[in-house]
């Protein structure tokens, strides 16, 4: 059974990431799992996201970077 998504659906809020390049890319286990580049923009999202119980930093900076 799923968890409730957080508001937004971003790579730096599933379960599968962890952090890569601070605060842009995130590497995820899902994908280097399924032979797939697992290097991965933090605001990205693919079909196996998972929502992650905590949200991720990595988030809050890339978005006020772009600001």
């Amino acid at each position: 059974m799923k968890k409730k998504p957080s508001k937004h659906m971003f790579c730096g809020n599933c379960t599968s990431h962890n952090a890569y390049d601070f605060p842009d890319q995130v590497f995820c286990t899902r994908r280097f799992l399924k032979n797939q580049n697992a290097i991965v923009s933090t605001l990205w999202c693919c079909e196996d996201w998972y929502p992650s119980a905590q949200e991720c930093h990595c988030i809050e900076e890339t978005l006020k970077k772009q600001k």
